[in-house]
Order: structure tokens, then sequence, then C-alpha cells
């Protein structure tokens, strides 16, 4: 799903690169008007392309316009955009996100330095040969060199489960200190985005200086960049940039509200205000100068007629239409969890037995696990052939009849999709087993097409219950596989097959986006740990933040079913 913000921010980038390549400015302003056009429009044009509507109906929209709108919409990217970023140096394009730059002037270093790397820009602002250029004063130049700096560490983009333990350290650290109230992480961090790029530390406290005094001395801390009177920013060792800000009790709400974002959807939340001839912003709701509302996040939705809209929820992607018919959903928890079907033992690449792993799963509460080895093709994982899984489920008979009444263990395997879509045991072993979790772990680079009908082959195989880590993912080392997911959520739904939401902190798989669009279409979910050892039996938690951005509900996942229920819909 691409939002309008979305949309007008690839087109506004084309009209920049353009304009730094020096094209007609009639052109560039046409690009501009239509990235401001699709930004202020109140219309979701995501919706309205999917609806077939006609884009040209709309003011300002013209026949050009619109196609680049349905292409964008269509297949997340737009070819004009993507020939100019060839055409460009990366460089150039890093630039304009510094603070000061915008496309003229980083024009204008082009065409006198050559300039085509943020290495080579710090050469020639340090230099002294920037400040010869019309309009770089020394003040520009300071933001310039401070933009660099940010900007190469803002690349940087770390796992949310990567950051959990700092930032819980972090808030627990602050606390310690004596007059500090409150301490909130917003940003993505506090949205459980699957990347964080770094910290937004909200603290209310009687004395900020030395509290920003004790913050510094973080022993994480490896350079401190800065700090004021009302902010303080460093970097830790892992190279992640941790924020804090001062904020008052009667601030509070609006600013943690402003700071968590995301942007799209505070920018809807303004638009609302404006229209009610109000204003918001980090320190409070105003009406006529006066002060409203700001000391609770539930005082500022409330101020500007909404009820409160849970972090995850906040991407701008209907939550507040939702909000306005009294249809948000009641978000899934982690205690709505009552098993796991997906996990692997030492039969194959776990470092656990079957009876180890089923006491942890009493210890955390579960009803049933499934023990889901890999198949014979993966001999990397040391995949089980038909006389090794059958063995297997020997053991799991015995042990289930040792944990009667405490826990139940299902047969279960994860078996290879093969190429053309056929599966990597032959029935004989699919039938003896009551979870089979069908998965692509080769040729990850085929065509949509082919891909798509390898998908759907197994899913209208009978044995198979659920498609593991549907996309094959793996975020910053492995890209999506390209899928028709209209096609197979259709099919999943005939079928009666779930997809899987898989916790591991790198696969994170459905991504939110097609969470959300699986509910919408009546596909079932499952949110297993794919846990390879104990401790990452609690890998689920991220699956958990995972689902609830997907607008997931308790009713919504198969492993919140009680085993009796859950063996019901087995059967069925």
């Amino acid at each position: 799903m691409m939002t309008n913000g979305e949309i007008a921010k690839m087109l506004a980038m084309t009209a920049d690169l353009l304009e730094i390549k020096g094209e007609n400015p009639f052109k560039v302003r046409a690009y501009r008007n239509a990235a401001r056009i699709v930004e202020n429009s109140s219309k979701d044009f995501d919706k309205l392309v999917k609806e077939g509507f006609d884009l040209t109906r709309l003011p300002g929209i013209g026949k050009d316009l619109s196609e680049y709108i349905k292409e964008i919409v269509n297949t997340g990217k737009f070819h004009k955009l993507e020939e100019l970023k060839k055409e460009i140096p990366q460089g150039l394009v890093d630039m304009l996100s510094i603070e000061g730059l915008g496309p003229k002037r980083v024009k204008q270093i082009y065409d006198a330095f050559g300039v085509t790397s943020l290495e080579e820009l710090k050469k020639y602002a340090q230099s002294g040969e920037l400040d010869k250029l019309p309009g770089f004063g020394p003040k520009l130049i300071e933001k310039i060199l401070k933009g660099i700096k940010q900007l190469k560490k803002a690349g940087i983009r770390f796992l949310w489960a990567e950051v959990e333990d700092i930032a819980e350290d972090l808030r627990e650290y602050l606390l310690k200190f004596e007059g500090v109230e409150i301490v909130e992480i917003a940003g993505s961090y506090r949205r459980k985005k699957e990347t964080v790029g770094d910290l937004d530390i909200l603290v209310v406290a009687k004395d900020y200086p030395k509290v920003s005094e004790y913050f510094i001395k973080y022993p994480e801390v490896k350079e401190v960049h800065s700090a004021g009177l009302t902010r303080s920013t460093v970097f830790l060792q892992n190279g992640l940039q941790v924020d804090l800000r001062a904020v008052s009790h009667e601030s509070y709400g609006a600013a943690l509200h402003y700071f968590t974002g995301s942007k799209a959807h505070n920018i809807e939340i303004r638009k609302i205000a404006i229209s009610l001839g109000m204003k918001v912003n980090e320190y409070g709701v105003y009406k006529d100068d006066k002060k409203i509302a700001g000391e609770s996040e539930e005082e500022v939705y409330k101020a500007v007629g909404l009820c409160y809209i849970e972090p995850e929820l906040r991407e701008n992607r209907g939550e507040i239409e939702a909000c306005r018919e009294n249809r948000l959903p009641k978000l899934i928890k982690r205690e709505d969890l009552r098993g796991d079907l997906h996990i692997h033992s030492n039969y194959s690449d776990g470092a656990n037995t079957i009876e180890e792993i089923a006491k942890k799963a009493i210890e955390l509460g579960y009803e049933y696990i499934a023990i889901t080895d890999h198949s014979k093709r993966l001999k990397v994982a040391n995949g089980m052939d038909e006389k090794k899984i059958l063995r297997q489920f020997e053991e799991i008979d015995r042990l289930n009849e040792k944990f009667k009444g405490k826990i139940y263990i299902f047969k279960g395997c994860e078996v290879d999709i093969l190429e053309d879509g056929s599966l990597d045991y032959d029935e004989e072993i699919l039938e003896k087993c009551e979870i089979v979790n069908a998965a692509i772990h080769y040729k990850f680079d085929l065509p949509r097409e082919l891909q798509t009908k390898r998908v759907i082959k197994a899913i209208n195989n009978p044995f198979v219950t659920t498609i593991s880590h549907p996309t094959g993912r793996i975020l910053h080392k492995r890209e999506e596989m390209s899928l028709d997911f209209e096609l197979i959520f259709s099919e999943a739904v005939k079928n009666g097959v779930f997809l899987e939401i898989n916790s591991q902190p790198d696969r994170l798989d459905l991504n939110d986006v097609l969470i959300k669009q699986a509910i919408e279409k009546g596909v079932k979910l499952v949110i297993n740990s794919d846990a390879h050892n104990l401790k990452s039996l609690n890998f689920v938690k991220y699956g958990i933040n995972q689902a609830r951005r997907g607008w997931c509900e308790k009713k919504n996942v198969i492993n919140t079913l009680s085993l009796k229920e859950l063996k019901g819909m087995l059967r069925e």
C-alpha cells in the first residue's frame, strides 16, 4: 500500500533530480505541482487506483500524472525516477538530505567543483572553497559539515530487536537519576517498526541540564554530538544515534505524540486541527493562541475529535478513518498466544531436544507446540530423510504420553517447496504430519509469474497447513521475492491454508502492509518463533509487534485458539 505522502515523495524527488540535471524548469515545476497535489489531497490515491477510478476526473490530475500515479501504486517504483538515479551520482542524491542544500545549491556545487560524494563535499567545505560560491556563508557551511556528519550516521538502520536491550537499559539508567519523573522512548522504536534509525527519548525532570550531564556519561556513549539546554545528542559504540529531549508535564502528551510519529500520521492530525480552527505542535493543541490540550496523548486526540490510536497504527493507513467509524482493531497481545507451530529440534538444525523444548514451552504457558524440522533437500540444515522423521514421530508419541495434560506436541515438518511447486516429501510422510509448514529456501529470483505459480501449487497441496516466511526476505540481506499476493491470498482462503508471521528478528515475514491486506482478504495467520534454541522461543514478541502494526487481532491468528479448537480447525 502506498500512502499519498510516499507517492508525493517519489514525484518530488524526480523534480529535485531533474533540477540537478538542469532540465527544463517547466518540467521540474510540473513534477513539483504534481507532488503538491497528491500530498495535499484528501483522496486516498492507492485506494482509488485499486478501485479503477479515473484519476483525471480529479482537479489538477492530467493523463500523464494519472499514469505516473498508477505506476507508483501498482509497482512501488517510478521508472523515470529510477532512470534519473542511474544518471545522477548517489552522492548528489544524498546531499539533498542536508539541511540548507536544495537541488539548486547541489547543482551549484556540482557545476563549480564536480563534487559527487559526501567526502568530496566535506573536503571543499573544510578547505574554504565552498565559501567562494554566491550565498554560501559561514552559517551554511557549518550546517553542511554538521549535516554530512549526521547523514553518515543516519544511514545506519538497526533491527528493532538489536536496539531493544540498549533502549530499555537507557530507560532504566535515566530513571535512576534523582529528579527524573518520566522517561519514554518515542519514534519508530515506540511504533515497533522492524528497523530503527535512531532513538528519540523524552524526559520529564526537575533539572534537565543535570540530567543531560548524566546522560552523556552513559557507558556506551562513544561521541557526544551536542549537550544543550533542552536537547542532547550522542552516538553509541554501535553507531546508534540517541536524542534526549526535555519535556514539561503540561506538554508531555503533545511531545510524545509529535516525536512518536509517523510524519504522515502527524500531518493528517495537523490538517484536522486546522480544519477545526486549531493548531497542533510538540507543545500542545491551541485554539486562538490558547492552549487547550497537551498533557496526555489522549487529550491531544480528543481535542481534534478522535479516540486514542495505538502507536503501532500511526502510519496514515486508514487509522484515522477507522477511529471515526469506531472500527479500530483490538490489537493482539503476547498473552493471547497459546502455542507455537514452527520449532526446530536437534533432529535437524536446532540446539535442543524435543523434551527440552516441551519443558520450556510449558514454562511459557503454552498448551501446544509443533516440532517442524527441515525436510531432506536442506542438507545444509541437516534436513531429515523419511526414516529419521518417522523415528522423530515415535519419540513425539512417547513424549505426548509423558506430558499428557501439560502440553501437546504436534508432529510436523518444514517441507521445502521445490522449484516446480511440488514438495520435498512424498504423500506417505506428509499424511503422517499434523502440521506441514511449506517454505521456499532456494531460487528466490524466479520471475513473478513463475514464483507465484510455485507458491500457489504448494497452497493447493491438500497436506499443506501453512506457508512459512512467505516472501523469503532477510532484512538487510535479501529482498522479498516477487509475488502476486492478490492471487496468493485468494488461494489461501479457498484452501484453508494459513500464512505465517515469522518472528525471527531479521525476517518479520510477512511485513506489516501484507498482514493488513491478508486480514482484509480473510486470510488466517499464525505467529511462529521459527525457534532453533530455547532462547529464541521468546522471539514471538517480535512477531506480535509486526502483527500489531498490521492491524492484527486475536481472532485473525490461529495459534490463539485452544488445543481443542485448533485440532478441530486442522481436521476441517
